[in-house]
């Protein structure tokens, strides 16, 4: 699996092929969306600013971050990532201990990371570090109890930005790829959540559900700001790809179900979607009751969305659950 596509397209997903192996990740849909990140990233985010949030800028380096410091206020941020010259690709993501587990408990799931001085070794730091309740090939249960902000991933000259929420408490930067060469690094949000975030004008809405996505708005060729909204109990991110005009839902479940059957013949698929699938977004993962703002530049056509986080108890990833849509640009 490339770099590129483990950050852009399965990112927190790839933690279940870590810790045992989903049943499938590098999928053709994947590899379509990965070769297209840099576009996907490309994209600006200039118009998230007339908000007026407060900035965070985030360099991703050979090894690490700079520009995050070990405490921010909470609040809504506008946080743009820029990847340092000489790497491929960056990203980040945002993320924060849930009930019965540790910052050192994500970091070991995580990979990469060196434990805060003094900490008592991660295998040791709860009952969840041992990734009580899960089965093989699944993340912990932990991980679908934690708190995913959201995030966002940048090519070399081609900075990207997300509009997101950091509450009170404790939270994990990481790579946005499990044993990436960025270790993690932890830092708090101090003080209360203001009471009147000032929030980003957008015209499209992706929800998401279990395991449902719907995209609303307006659905026109050109720039748009997308307001992205989890509603559902797992974690879960979006992905766009435009398709074939006459690209369907079903179209998207025949790709899907060859994958799984190991029938990935020309007479057996709707298209080849190595060739024939082209990204334009990759949103960071979000946890239920999280927002996330991003921009997206749209041109006429048919969309597929799609969510590959690996399902609760068993490792598959949602869109292999149904959690994929087809929708259209005028």
């Amino acid at each position: 699996m490339s770099s590129t596509m483990s950050r852009r397209t399965f990112s927190v997903a790839s933690i279940a092929s870590v810790l045992g192996g989903a049943a499938v990740l590098a999928t053709p849909v994947g590899r379509a969306l990965a070769q297209g990140a840099a576009t996907a990233a490309a994209q600006g985010g200039a118009d998230l600013a007339s908000a007026g949030l407060p900035t965070l800028d985030i360099t991703v380096t050979k090894d690490g971050f700079d520009g995050m410091t070990d405490s921010v206020a909470a609040g809504r941020y506008l946080v743009t990532v820029t990847v340092a010259e000489g790497l491929e690709s960056g990203a980040v993501g945002f993320v924060s201990p849930g009930p019965g587990s540790t910052v050192d408990d994500l970091l070991m799931v995580m990979g990469g990371g060196a434990m805060p001085e003094g900490s008592p070794p991660a295998a040791d730091a709860s009952p969840a570090a041992e990734g009580e309740g899960g089965e093989e090939g699944a993340p912990p249960t932990f991980v679908y109890q934690a708190h995913f902000a959201g995030g966002a991933s940048a090519m070399p000259g081609m900075p990207a930005q997300v509009a997101l929420d950091l509450t009170p408490g404790d939270w994990v930067l990481w790579a946005d790829e499990p044993g990436a060469a960025q270790a993690p690094m932890t830092f708090t949000a101090t003080g209360d959540m203001p009471a009147d975030l000032p929030e980003p004008a957008a015209d499209i809405m992706v929800t998401f559900i279990d395991f449902g996505i719907t995209v609303e708005g307006s659905l026109t060729a050109g720039d748009h700001i997308l307001h992205i909204e989890n509603q559902g109990a797992q974690p879960h991110f979006l992905f766009l790809a435009k398709g074939p005009d006459t690209m369907t839902n079903d179209d998207i479940a025949t790709i899907l179900d060859a994958e799984m059957s190991g029938q990935m013949t020309p007479e057996a698929l709707p298209f080849n979607p190595d060739t024939d699938l082209m990204p334009v977004l990759a949103s960071g993962t979000q946890s239920i009751g999280t927002v996330t703002w991003v921009h997206a530049s749209l041109e006429a056509g048919t969309y597929a969305a799609l969510c590959f986080f690996p399902t609760a108890g068993e490792g598959l990833p949602h869109a292999f659950h149904g959690m994929h849509t087809v929708f259209t640009v005028s």
